[in-house]
């Protein structure tokens, strides 16, 4: 088994929380066990007193625990900002029978077990990837993927092309029906988060999460983009890292949110505040990751609509 397939099958923890994610799962987002490895690995944290919180002169209701601050001021300011470069984004049209084809450019660290009761850190693997899912869902989709890595020859490259047939009910990679005002969006965020289980995350952490893997490989119209990140904007103890760069290189800032010792982080535009990807960071050693180690990244460079799945943009 290589490090990428041990990689892939690292760290199968959180079912997710929405049929949007089931649809992406279903799709093979991250092979072999897609759905557990969308989530980020976050634990147990206190929830759950009422506070409400205003930003730019909306007013929506935020949950927050006695050990869960408001949000940054300067977070509040990022993801209002990224609204608004959303909301003029013009939409994509699409028909029922196209695709919805994202590229992007991903990289996931990983665990091998070294003895019982000691995994050692895989590194991330960068992969080129390009998916095509069906725009209503009814039509088998496409997995384009390519990863380099280093070998003694030097770098190997390894390249899958894989279907992605419909399994169950049909859903759609077009998001249509989302909510595109900032208080109905909230309450989508948080459907189903109800009290914290025995090992999962807290609501506020899954709402938080639940952003990131709505916008990840699904076409989110403009309308709900900007209300997705309003409501982002009233999420109890977000912070902002600045300084930051995406997987591919461009500068950014991120929103961020730490739960235990990890550090999951929204990263925007530093200049325009359009969305560029993801980052997990271990905020201190929490085996096997040690502190500082990247355990995902991700930057979504295209989002288009074509006829077939197979066809570039």
């Amino acid at each position: 088994m290589n490090d990428l397939d041990l990689m892939e099958k690292f760290r199968a923890d959180v079912a997710p929380p929405d049929p949007a994610a089931l649809a992406r799962a279903r799709a093979g987002m991250f092979r072999a066990e897609p759905a557990p490895r969308r989530r980020w690995v976050w634990r147990l944290a206190p929830v759950a007193a009422l506070a409400s919180v205003v930003a730019a002169g909306v007013t929506v209701v935020a949950l927050r625990g006695p050990d869960s601050p408001p949000p940054a001021p300067e977070a509040v300011r990022v993801l209002r900002l990224a609204a608004a470069e959303a909301r003029r984004d013009p939409v994509l049209p699409a028909r029922p029978d196209q695709y919805v084809y994202i590229e992007s450019r991903v990289a996931w660290a990983g665990a091998t077990m070294v003895s019982p009761d000691n995994a050692q850190y895989i590194p991330p693997v960068e992969k080129n990837r390009r998916i095509w899912l069906s725009v209503d869902g009814t039509r088998d989709g496409l997995l384009d993927e390519q990863a380099v890595r280093p070998s003694e020859a030097g770098r190997d490259t390894i390249h899958r092309n894989t279907p992605l047939p419909v399994q169950g009910t049909p859903i759609p990679a077009y998001l249509r029906n989302l909510p595109t005002e900032a208080t109905a969006m909230r309450n989508w965020l948080y459907a189903g988060t109800g009290a914290t289980k025995e090992g999962g995350n807290p609501p506020d952490v899954t709402a938080f999460v639940k952003v990131g893997d709505t916008l990840r490989e699904q076409y989110v119209p403009p309308a709900s983009a900007a209300a997705l990140f309003e409501a982002a904007a009233t999420i109890p103890g977000t912070t902002v890292v600045k300084q930051q760069v995406d997987l591919a290189g461009r500068r950014g800032i991120a929103v961020s949110k730490v739960h235990h010792a990890t550090r999951h982080d929204l990263i925007f535009d530093a200049r325009t505040y359009r969305f560029l990807g993801e980052r997990e960071v271990a905020q201190e050693d929490a085996a096997p990751f040690p502190a500082g180690a990247v355990i995902g990244w991700t930057a979504q460079l295209q989002v288009a609509v074509v006829d077939k799945a197979g066809q570039r943009p």
